[in-house]
């Protein structure tokens, strides 16, 4: 078993905030360009989603959005942004985020704004696997996004500010990681023409943390058991967190004196990530955290996870596809209809040997199933010689997860938060594997909400995978659960209360 020797021991010294880079950026969401004329959502007359008033046309705020520059972190707020703008007539809206995602970004009605902060994702990822050039890692993405961030956030609601002069309200949705924020939290200078911040939504793309010691530290994939021994043991473990995170602790504090912070940077950055704006929103439900994590509501938000989005209409379908199509056609009694096991490695940690070939190799000598499998990358070469790829498995370099999912019966990934909640929203059971980061806790809520096996290992063997995906095919308990799960989520309606907050939070102005 490959283990990284770092991970190994921050499990050991059970540190509270184990943010491996490489698999935070990842969480696995597709990245689709919408056509503009693509409904997002349920297309709703314009009235208030909520007893808040609802808002006239001319009275609707001026709505800004920031996101880090990583598809897990860019793709959910677009998709708020393209159903605020076509369907509720939020007709000015800016969005700032890296150059790769402009045309989303275009297509969804809002006008684009260049954060120039670039990382090389694949330098990050291979020197995350020793100790130092972990922190380095960290350091290289969120560190040093900060300065730039804060830069091109203070000029565009100064721009914003000239272009829309009060009385015009602006409400900020600022991604949790992006890291614009945070300078003002630590006492950096307010854009000018501005007293305050406006209203801020934090969007939060993973799962909940805190260094509340009612819940197990973030990062080591323990069970959620809040025994009095286990919570004994948590808080130890979060208090020893700020010892291991010193360098990046630091380096974050040295960043936003540069920037005139007023106050120190001491904190752990993720639990300080998790509480920015004036309500974190989340789009999960509670079946899918752990209990009272809305301590405060007035603060915190489960709204349910996101529609699922429709398919791009230039979306150019591998040469295999009608196969699948037609095996969805088949009736469940038809003797000819196979079950079909999509399989990813996502799209940042793509350690292929460690999942993706294990499944494939479980799956080899069965007739009676189809194996999907896709690599994460475009033009990402098919990692298995093609005299080693067995005939029941279809790879695709890049596609959609939205294409895929309707025709699966088992999703099978590494558990990245976007990943999973994809799963939720198409309502297919899942077989998880993965430690690192977030990965470890997706696991183990995924299997305390019985949607899911947690394999409880990252590279699991060729047998383990066998068995567990055999186990969820087999046992119609996982796809019940993941259906009534997937119902509970689409009533939440995502959509509408985050427009029912955005009123909340202006109405209080």
């Amino acid at each position: 078993m490959d283990i990284n020797p770092l991970w190994c021991r921050l499990r050991v010294q059970s540190t509270s905030s184990h943010l491996a880079i490489h698999s935070l950026l990842s969480t696995q969401t597709s990245y689709i360009l919408l056509d503009q004329t693509t409904n997002m959502g349920d297309a709703r007359d314009l009235t208030s989603p909520s007893g808040h008033p609802p808002l006239t046309s001319p009275e609707k705020p001026v709505l800004l959005f920031m996101t880090l520059n990583a598809s897990g972190h860019t793709t959910g707020a677009a998709q708020i942004a393209k159903h605020l703008h076509f369907n509720r007539g939020y007709k000015d809206i800016y969005f700032i985020t890296g150059p790769r995602f402009q045309p989303l970004i275009e297509s969804t009605g809002a006008k684009y704004i260049k954060n120039p902060f670039e990382y090389d994702v694949p330098k990050v990822q291979e020197g995350s696997t020793e100790g130092e050039a972990f922190f380095e890692g960290m350091k290289a993405v969120f560190g040093e996004s900060i300065v730039p961030s804060y830069h091109v956030l203070r000029k565009t609601l100064e721009d914003i500010r000239v272009a829309h002069p009060e009385p015009r309200k602006i409400l900020f949705v600022h991604e949790a990681l992006s890291q614009g924020l945070l300078p003002y939290r630590y006492g950096c200078p307010l854009p000018k023409g501005y007293t305050s911040l406006p209203k801020t939504i934090n969007w939060h793309t993973s799962i909940y943390t805190s260094p509340d010691p009612d819940f197990p530290p973030f990062g080591l994939g323990l069970k959620y058991d809040p025994t009095p021994e286990n919570k004994a043991v948590w808080k130890t473990m979060h208090a020893g967190g700020k010892t291991m995170w010193k360098p990046l602790i630091e380096h974050y504090d040295q960043k936003l004196q540069e920037l005139g912070s007023t106050k120190r940077f001491t904190d752990l950055p993720l639990d300080v990530a998790m509480t920015g704006g004036d309500v974190t929103v989340m789009a999960t439900t509670a079946s899918l955290e752990y209990p009272d994590v809305t301590k405060d509501p007035k603060k915190f938000r489960l709204v349910g996870g996101l529609p699922v989005r429709a398919l791009e209409k230039n979306l150019v379908y591998p040469p295999w596809w009608e196969e699948l199509t037609l095996n969805s056609a088949l009736s469940d009694s038809d003797p000819a209809k196979k079950k079909v096991v999509f399989v990813t490695q996502g799209t940042i940690h793509r350690a292929y040997h460690e999942l993706m070939i294990p499944v494939i190799q479980a799956m080899a000598d069965r007739e009676d199933v189809l194996v999907v499998a896709t690599l994460g990358e475009k033009g990402e070469p098919n990692p298995l010689p093609e005299e080693e790829t067995p005939r029941n498995v279809r790879m695709v370099d890049y596609f959609p997860y939205e294409a895929i999912l309707p025709h699966a019966d088992v999703f099978v990934s590494n558990a990245g938060y976007g990943g999973f909640m994809h799963g939720i929203m198409n309502g297919v059971p899942m077989v998880l594997a993965g430690l690192i980061a977030d990965k470890g806790d997706v696991c183990q809520r995924a299997a305390r909400a019985g949607v899911a096996v947690n394999l409880g290992v990252s590279n699991p063997s060729v047998e383990q995978v066998k068995e567990v995906i055999d186990t969820v095919l087999g046992d119609e308990k996982y796809r019940q659960r993941v259906k009534e799960i997937q119902e509970e989520n689409v009533k939440a309606d995502s959509l509408g209360q985050i427009e029912s907050i955005i009123e909340e939070l202006l109405s209080h102005e």
